[in-house]
């Protein structure tokens, strides 16, 4: 009878805590409205470059709702998904960390506050979950593919690895930079099995389980294309990416390395208009912030509003079929990708260690003069307390006070290893602005609260009394 009582009370605790986070969740969207921001378009219309998850989704929500109701649907969705995955993760961490309630408290409202940043601070002005765009979704479904890791990390379950697979699946098929998930869920499986199984089993059974997750991408995407277009073959426009970084960092000296002619007269073509916009790198000022700055303003315009317009000129001059287009423009802008990319590589590694930098600040602040510094204190900060929570653990165990919460010092690492995968795979492709690198944001901060709530009990407090 008390085990039922005990039950329905949690039970009325979680679904109050989902009504408070949809709400919060919604109110944007009550606001705001709908924000159909520069990516919107090429989703609605399911382009052959954009990768099929959240293409689908919109076109699930056309087909239920209509054209005049189906963005509204999808927002309210991700509002719901949003509400869903802030429950979850509070949840989850009070069981793990055994918190009491201003640690769940602090966990939600960490929750909240990248939204209120983003709505307040950030430069969009907005809330993610009401707007357009694949980041919409993908957070919130981050947040349950993180809190699987952290069941392989902890618990070493096979429910917890299946679903961390499942979740790889759903974000890559969303957003291609979340292959991240698969670099992370192989390093967390051997980092979690290695010591019963040891390094050849850990290996195997890591490797296995992303080798599974990457052939479920490749069959969504494939079989996307085959319902859409008829070809059983993935999405293009991935040479694209790299292609546009490297316009940025090219010269006109380079159009040597290219071999077709008439991919040189494009190149050369292409690089007149840069120059004529200041599109490129030698226009970017000194130091690694006014490089960055520079250059997240160029990337898109060079992609958007030079390469395609001078390739699809190429093709309207050469007569070439509207359905055959998408495929020469990606044979072309893989073939310039492959033939610069030796000639780029010196300033491509100039270009990294900016973006690194930058993304590092990212994940955790604002990019600012001031900030800069205070994000490497905060690193700084980040590590002592990993420190000394370490030594305060040992002592624990030397003086066998037991404690039946699990070492947050794993989950801190877990979200450092995260930050450090996302930064530097982002910033090999793209420049890592702040909706790539706020994945990690409030898991850094929840993760440091927690071992500063273990750290405050051994003076006194506790996170939850025994």
């Amino acid at each position: 009878m008390e085990e039922r009582q005990k039950k329905r009370r949690r039970a009325v605790v979680y679904l109050m805590l989902f009504v408070v986070s949809l709400a919060f969740y919604l109110v944007w969207y009550l606001l705001d409205g709908i924000i159909l921001t520069e990516d919107a378009p090429s989703y609605i219309n399911m382009q052959s470059d954009r990768e099929p998850g959240y293409c689908l989704y919109l076109w699930m929500f056309r087909g239920m709702f209509g054209e005049a109701w189906y963005l509204h649907a999808a927002v309210v969705v991700q509002c719901i998904v949003a509400a869903l995955a802030a429950c979850a993760i509070t949840v989850r961490l009070t069981e793990l960390f055994s918190l009491e309630l201003v640690g769940s408290m602090g966990v939600l409202a960490v929750q909240y506050g990248i939204t209120l940043l983003n709505r307040f601070v950030a430069q969009r002005r907005y809330s993610y979950f009401n707007s357009i765009e694949t980041e919409g979704l993908a957070y919130s479904l981050w947040v349950f593919y993180f809190l699987c890791i952290l069941g392989i990390l902890y618990k070493k379950d096979k429910k917890s690895a299946a679903g961390a697979v499942f979740w790889s699946v759903i974000l890559i098929s969303i957003r291609k930079h979340m292959l991240i998930t698969l670099v992370i869920l192989l390093i967390v499986m051997v980092w979690a099995y290695i010591g019963e199984k040891g390094w050849k089993k850990a290996g195997i059974y890591a490797l296995l389980a992303c080798m599974l997750g990457f052939a479920g991408t490749k069959l969504v995407d494939c079989s996307y294309n085959l319902m859409t277009r008829g070809v059983f073959a993935p999405h293009t426009g991935d040479s694209s990416f790299i292609l546009g970084t490297e316009l940025y960092l090219a010269d006109e000296g380079m159009a040597e390395r290219i071999h077709d002619p008439g991919h040189r007269e494009l190149f050369l073509e292409i690089m007149r208009r840069a120059d004529e916009k200041e599109y490129n790198i030698a226009y970017a000022g000194k130091g690694w912030q006014a490089v960055e700055d520079h250059y997240s303003s160029a990337y898109d315009r060079i992609k958007f509003d030079i390469v395609m317009v001078v390739i699809r000129e190429h093709q309207e001059a050469g007569k070439i079929p509207e359905a055959d287009r998408e495929a020469d423009y990606n044979r072309i802008a893989g073939t310039l990708m492959r033939e610069l990319l030796p000639a780029c590589v010196p300033r491509l590694i100039k270009l990294y260690v900016c973006n690194v930098i930058h993304g590092f600040v990212t994940s955790i602040l604002k990019v600012h003069r001031l900030l800069n510094w205070a994000a490497l204190a905060l690193y700084l900060l980040y590590a002592a307390t990993i420190a000394g929570l370490c030594v305060c653990r040992h002592r624990r165990m030397r003086t066998r006070i037991a404690d039946d919460s699990c070492n947050p010092v794993c989950f801190a690492v877990l979200v450092l290893v995260s930050i450090v995968v996302n930064v530097c795979f982002t910033s090999l492709t793209i420049y890592p602005q702040m909706r790539y690198m706020l994945y990690n944001t409030g898991l850094f901060y929840q993760a440091w609260g927690i071992m500063l709530l273990e750290l405050l009990g051994g003076f006194g407090f506790r996170t939850r009394k025994s």
